[in-house]
């Protein structure tokens, strides 16, 4: 009898499904099932092409990921094959990975911690799977080693916010600076739902009954969002030298933007992906400060009572790697409020020529600060 039970316990099915929103944007929509030996789940997603996404994950009998496959079906056209298949087989301390290379299939031995899980961004079945791993310690904050792109492993902590409520933030490896995201588990381990407000992806993810996969794919086939920040150049000459800022262009989406998902008193990487990269060939007086020729990095402070804008001498940098001790200068800013919200994040120089302010402008906020040559 005891045999028979336990093969009908490893072969009950859980599930459910989530739809994952950006502002008032669906981004995707997935649907999962669940054993105590499979995860298996499908994916439609419109950032920044339209793909169709099928994985499957075979788990140990700890819980834990064994082998890992993810098949990516690209449904709206454009570039590249039409389908790609990857997977990872850990064993012990090692994990085979086997995917595409140009035209070549490879294989390759990447030496990881035992219990390392796989991440696919977007992908919150697996979401789930690192939170029942993290609970299943019984510890309040765990550290975790993640897979991503095949050989990049990436470190992060998931840490205990209440009775249900986990946090996961990648603190290493090309992953850095990934996060928090905020999630609800029940009592069942399934997870309910998902924020990233206030982090680097600002979604948020409901899990409800089911979702229509079946018309997903011809739906979302021919409506891509494209790149959700687009980069954008603006430029500006002083006395016969071009200066210029090199930054990433996010939108509105129906969002609160201040003090909502650009939290207040925290420094902001002013636009979003990469740090926002400025430079002048000459010596410039910015906000009353001296800024020598050269590159930076743009970041500003804001508050409910003003702002500031930040030159930073590091550059090259992911938007989430700020180092206060590389400061050059920090100065006042100008804030306006607008009558109407504009819908995305433009930085620009007023006017194209000497002298000019910088402004700053997304929702009805409009910041600026003055700058000429010295």
């Amino acid at each position: 009898m005891l045999p028979m039970l336990l093969a009908v316990a490893l072969t009950v099915q859980d599930g459910g499904a989530f739809v994952v929103r950006l502002g008032t944007d669906t981004l995707s929509l997935e649907q999962y099932t669940r054993t105590a030996t499979l995860l298996r789940g499908e994916l439609v997603i419109r950032a920044p092409r339209s793909f169709h996404r099928i994985y499957t994950a075979d788990l140990n009998p700890d819980g834990s990921i064994r082998r890992f496959e993810l098949i990516t079906h690209t449904i709206g056209g454009g570039p590249g094959p039409a389908e790609t298949k990857a997977s990872v087989e850990f064993v012990g301390d090692t994990a085979i990975v086997t995917a595409p290379r140009g035209d070549s299939i490879v294989t390759t031995r990447v030496a990881v911690p035992r219990g390392t899980v796989p991440y696919a961004l977007h992908t919150y079945g697996l979401m789930e799977q690192i939170g029942r791993q993290a609970r299943a310690t019984g510890r309040d904050s765990v550290a975790i080693t993640a897979l991503f792109t095949g050989t990049a492993t990436s470190g992060a902590v998931v840490r205990k916010r209440g009775a249900d409520t986990l946090t996961l933030t990648f603190t290493q490896g090309q992953l850095a600076g990934l996060g928090p995201f905020t999630f609800r588990l029940d009592r069942e381990g399934r997870l309910v739902w998902l924020t990233g407000k206030g982090s680097t992806v600002q979604v948020d993810v409901e899990r409800v009954a089911s979702v229509p996969m079946a018309t997903a794919s011809a739906a979302f086939a021919n409506r891509p969002l494209g790149q959700l920040s687009v980069r954008d150049t603006a430029r500006a000459t002083l006395a016969g030298s071009e200066v210029w800022v090199d930054y990433s262009r996010p939108q509105k989406r129906g969002r609160e933007i201040f003090g909502a998902v650009v939290p207040w008193s925290t420094v902001w990487r002013t636009g979003a992906n990469a740090a926002t990269q400025f430079n002048t060939p000459v010596d410039l007086v910015i906000g009353g400060a001296t800024v020598p020729a050269g590159k930076y990095t743009l970041w500003t402070l804001p508050t409910p009572t003003g702002w500031k804008l930040i030159i930073n001498k590091e550059t090259g940098q992911w938007g989430t790697l700020y180092h206060p001790e590389q400061d050059l200068v920090r100065v006042d800013a100008k804030v306006e409020t607008l009558a109407a919200p504009i819908e995305q994040f433009v930085i620009a120089f007023e006017p194209a020529a000497a002298p000019a302010t910088i402004t700053f402008t997304w929702d009805r906020t409009k910041v600026s600060v003055p700058m000429s040559k010295q």
